[in-house]
């Protein structure tokens, strides 16, 4: 029986992370998703779909089991909640998950600019990112996109994902850590696509 402690600064935690990310432009309304383990870590809460991301409540969000899959209460779970579900079960060292929309990195990417030696010129780069895993364009909310990206993640040491033509997945022990890789890579990425724009670099 799940214990009804509510972990509620957990929630919070992926409430506001929610916002800031609508608020910054990484992802639209109803668009991206964000998950971290419960105190139990035999479950996982995670963002619902199609709901309002700057408007979320603790309550909206939706409890998983990691060895079932099966939502255990809440709201339905965002369309993506497979891919969260697969890599916390291959990532023990991971309690949160980031799924972004963000513009400039999928730019970035599409332009060739998400190179290391162009992104290691960025201390923060260096720190928090190490290295970005690639995935190719898959559907959606699919199992196969489910399953490229744990697979390309699965390894400990890796962080983050570009999903070609979609978004970002960013993982950390805590929401915090997960919101601030997926920043950082924006962050990079416009730096880089600019730089380009200007012919600083070239593509």
């Amino acid at each position: 029986m799940v214990r009804l402690v509510f972990d509620a600064e957990i929630r919070r935690s992926i409430v506001d992370a929610a916002r800031r990310l609508y608020i910054r432009g990484l992802n639209s309304t109803l668009s991206g998703n964000i998950s971290a383990r419960s105190s139990n870590k035999r479950y996982f809460w995670i963002t619902p779909g199609s709901r309002d991301k700057a408007r979320l409540s603790i309550e909206d969000l939706s409890l998983v089991d990691v060895e079932s899959g099966n939502r255990v209460m809440g709201r339905e779970p965002s369309s993506e909640y497979r891919m969260h579900l697969l890599l916390y079960r291959v990532r023990g060292d991971v309690n949160a998950i980031i799924h972004t929309h963000q513009l400039y990195t999928t730019i970035a990417h599409r332009a060739g600019l998400l190179r290391r030696e162009l992104l290691e010129e960025s201390y923060e780069a260096r720190i928090y990112l190490r290295g970005i895993s690639l995935v190719p364009r898959l559907e959606p909310g699919s199992l196969e996109l489910a399953e490229a990206v744990a697979r390309e993640l699965s390894e400990r040491g890796k962080y983050i994902a570009v999903i070609e033509g979609h978004g970002v997945v960013a993982v950390g022990e805590e929401v915090a850590e997960a919101l601030n890789r997926a920043e950082i890579l924006e962050m990079e990425a416009k730096r880089l696509v600019n730089l380009a724009i200007m012919g600083v670099i070239a593509r």
